[in-house]
Order: C-alpha cells, then structure tokens, then sequence
C-alpha cells in the first residue's frame, strides 16, 4: 500500500503526504478521492488491473470499472486508429471518428470471447486466440485490399502490390471494394484445430459450431477483413500470423471462377491472396470473425 501511496503522492506533487498514510496504515484507496484513484489505475496494464483486484473489496470494486479495462485493452490488445497513425501518419486516419472508435470498442466482448475460447479449446492461450482490429472505412484514402497493399509497400517495397502474391482475377474482382462502415472485428489469429485437410463446406459447419458452444455471430471472414487484419499485426509487432511456417491459409467466403480465395502464407516477402485449386490440403484451414 506504501507503494501505491508513493505513486498518486508523485503524480499529485506535495497534495498529500505519503509519511501520513505511512503512519496510520490506512488503505489510500480511503484516503483519496476516487478519481484520482482510478486516474491512476488507468495506466495499468491488463495484468496488474487483474492483481490489484485481490487486494481488498475497496481495491476490487474501483479496479472493476468497465472503464479502466477498456482503455487497458484499446491500448495494449487492440489495435486501432492510433496504431494506424502510429504505423502510416496521421493523415491515413484523418477521416475518422476517434470518438465512436473508442466508445464502440467491444471491450467486454473481448474478455467473455477470450473465456469462450479457453472453454472450448483450453490448450490454447485465451489471451493469445483473438486479435481486436479497427478496420476504418477511410483508411488511406478509403480501404480497399488495393489501399491497403499501397500501405503495405511500407514494409514490402521490392512488392508492386505490397502481396507477396495476389491474383489478378482477386484484384480485378475485389481490389476496389471496400467496406460499409468503420468498425471493429475480432478474428482469430489461427485455423480454428480441426478445421486443416477439409472442404469448405466441412470448414462453414466448424465455424457454425462455434455458435452453438456460445461463441454466437462468429463466420468465415471476409478477404479484405483478414488480410486487414494479418497486416496489421505485422505493422504493429511484426508479426507473421497464417505464416509459412508452418504453412497456414484460412479460406474466406468469397468465390471467384469457381475457387474460394485463400489468404495466408504470409513469408518475409509477404502476404498472399490467392486461389484454392485443391479442396483438401493441409495448409489451408479456416479462421473466424466477428464484426462489431
């Protein structure tokens, strides 16, 4: 408690005297306003949130603010127009409501899907199963899998298309197709287990599963939503999700001249979109996403 007396003591200046709460032992979470208790809660991360919750009922209750895990997840899980910014300048996000960004961060879905997923495949790590991704409608200028290949140049410059690989048949049918609205997505960072060496038919019934184990809403993503969502990852961590190593594509809904597009194997020189000729291979199993 000393410890956290000597935190808000710093972060007021000399408003209070940590010698006093020293003295008497009292709890500071009763000595301070809440506000500026929870003002100081919100720089904590996820973790330290969790373990303060242990300390008392008084420390439990103010930690239990929706609003203090929210702003935890928006800036360590998600990632969100300020990572955008962060990645690209601020102008690639300049058209976007930063307001509704937050307000609308599926914070609580986050937590209970994290849950669900442990549940369901509890040799997975919870935390680890789903990224939380702000796909904005005006990104560069409006997303499109053509947008974002030209924010992906960043990163692959020896690439014309910011892909490793992507068909022209994909390009031609969905490179300038975009979305309806900004918002936010939850796509697993992973084939769902079981769902490698199927057909896509096999693949849309382990996906509707899911929503009989709780995990309602979820589908076969989208081939822009999941190759926005790989790249982001990237741009953020560096990270190569549905990488070539092992070899790993998830199938997505469209179909274009008879095959559904497949996105993944995402190498050091990128990320492909291309087509499935083959219905059963290893290396292509299926994700699944939740749009908010």
């Amino acid at each position: 408690m000393l410890k956290m007396s000597l935190v808000v003591s710093q972060s007021v200046g000399s408003s209070y005297s940590c010698e006093n709460v020293n003295e008497t032992k009292q709890d500071p979470i009763e000595i301070f306003p809440a506000e500026l208790v929870l003002e100081v809660f919100s720089h904590l991360n996820l973790a330290t949130l969790g373990t303060i919750c242990c300390v008392s009922k008084a420390w439990k209750r103010l930690a239990n603010e929706p609003i203090l895990w929210k702003i935890a997840i928006y800036r360590e899980i998600a990632f969100g127009n300020d990572k955008w910014a962060q990645c690209f300048g601020p102008d690639v996000v300049k058209d976007e409501d930063n307001r509704e960004e937050f307000s609308s961060l599926p914070s609580d879905d986050f937590i209970a899907d994290c849950k669900k997923f442990k549940s369901i495949f509890p040799e997975r790590n919870a935390k680890d199963s789903l990224m939380l991704v702000r796909l904005p409608k005006t990104l560069n200028g409006g997303l499109t899998l053509k947008s974002l290949g030209e924010l992906a140049k960043k990163y692959f410059s020896a690439s014309d298309t910011g892909y490793r690989y992507i068909w022209a048949a994909i390009v031609q049918e969905l490179g300038d197709k975009s979305i309806n609205k900004s918002q936010w997505v939850l796509m697993t960072k992973d084939v769902l287990p079981g769902s490698r060496n199927k057909s896509y038919g096999e693949q849309q019934k382990i996906v509707a599963d899911l929503a009989e184990k709780s995990l309602i809403s979820y589908e076969v993503p989208e081939t822009l939503e999941s190759a926005a969502c790989i790249l982001s990852q990237y741009f953020g961590s560096k990270i190569r999700l549905f990488s070539d190593s092992p070899w790993t594509y998830t199938r997505c809904q469209e179909n274009i001249q008879g095959y559904q597009v497949v996105v993944g194997g995402f190498a050091p020189a990128g990320l492909d979109l291309i087509f499935s000729h083959n219905y059963d291979i290893d290396c292509i199993g299926v994700a699944a996403l939740r749009k908010f």
